[in-house]
């Protein structure tokens, strides 16, 4: 799929491409470098990065838990 390259480095994603990956206006991605190609994925947030490095796996309540503690 082509797409141009904006002012400023701005790089359009195509509707179809987000919603197959799930992203909309707003979410962070990954952007990153391998053997001459860009990489672009959609960037976990706290509580899915959580759910993977520890027992719990109920991603809402750790997104409640991270909302009621100061220490982010």
């Amino acid at each position: 799929m082509e797409v141009l390259v904006k002012k400023g480095g701005i790089i359009e994603i195509p509707n179809s491409v987000m919603a197959e990956l799930g992203i909309s206006e707003g979410r962070k991605l990954f952007l990153n470098v391998k053997d001459g190609k860009i990489l672009i994925n959609p960037a976990k947030n706290i509580a899915e990065r959580l759910a993977g490095s520890i027992a719990l796996d109920d991603v809402e309540l750790i997104d409640e838990i991270v909302e009621s503690e100061d220490w982010l």
